[in-house]
């Protein structure tokens, strides 16, 4: 197959007019408004790929590949330059436009600059999951999993978190819930709504110890 035509177009992409059909999906091609194969123009410049120029289908692939991987390089630091993730959730975030081999490389890539680093990162999630989801360390870990972050991280991420839930608690009930103390049925709410973010029936009653509260109510 031959280039008969390069043409720029937005985003930083150049289309290639073949002298046959090339079906872009056969690729896993990004395309122009008009369906033609588009490719990342620096690496048009690089590569002085120019109209005339032959293509055998091995080459095409590897063209596209080269270049979906180098966009996705890209996409991944704008991302990146916004906030941290995970690489699974980058890996995600990737996926949304580019093929799984061009966003694994990506996000590889990522990881070797060191600009993604799920240990770190899992350490430094941590806390604030807890600290803005108002949550317990133990279903703070399951939300990093969630995440994409590996079981084996996130344990030696939570035994180097300094946790102390009936303080947490306390702070939690004299921001959110005190005033709802004051009869048997709110105390009961409150329990429930504690225990909901993963916080234990024992720590959650030997916090309410420090208000004073007389509850009786049967353990959850």
């Amino acid at each position: 197959m031959k280039i008969i035509e390069i043409k720029p177009r937005r985003k930083l992409l150049s289309a290639l007019r073949f002298d046959i059909d090339v079906d872009p999906e056969d690729y896993s091609a990004e395309t122009d408004a008009t369906g033609l194969i588009a490719i990342d123009t620096e690496l048009v410049e690089i590569e002085r790929i120019k109209q005339g120029q032959e293509f055998s289908e091995s080459e095409l692939e590897a063209l596209v590949m080269r270049s979906n991987i180098k966009r996705a390089k890209s996409r991944a630091m704008w991302y990146l330059s916004r906030s941290g993730c995970s690489k699974k959730v980058l890996i995600d975030k990737l996926l949304r436009a580019f093929p799984k081999e061009a966003a694994i490389a990506a996000a590889d890539r990522m990881e070797e600059l060191g600009y993604i680093n799920d240990e770190a990162y899992a350490k430094a999630r941590l806390p604030r999951i807890m600290e803005e989801k108002r949550v317990s360390l133990k279903l703070a870990s399951r939300m990093l999993i969630m995440e994409g972050i590996d079981r084996e991280i996130v344990e030696q991420a939570v035994r180097e978190t300094e946790y102390e839930p009936i303080e947490i608690i306390v702070n939690l009930i004299e921001r959110k819930y005190k005033n709802k103390l004051s009869d048997q049925k709110g105390v009961q709410n409150t329990i429930a709504a504690l225990i909901r973010k993963g916080y234990s029936y024992g720590e959650v009653k030997k916090a309410l110890e420090q208000f004073e509260i007389s509850e009786n109510t049967e353990e959850f």
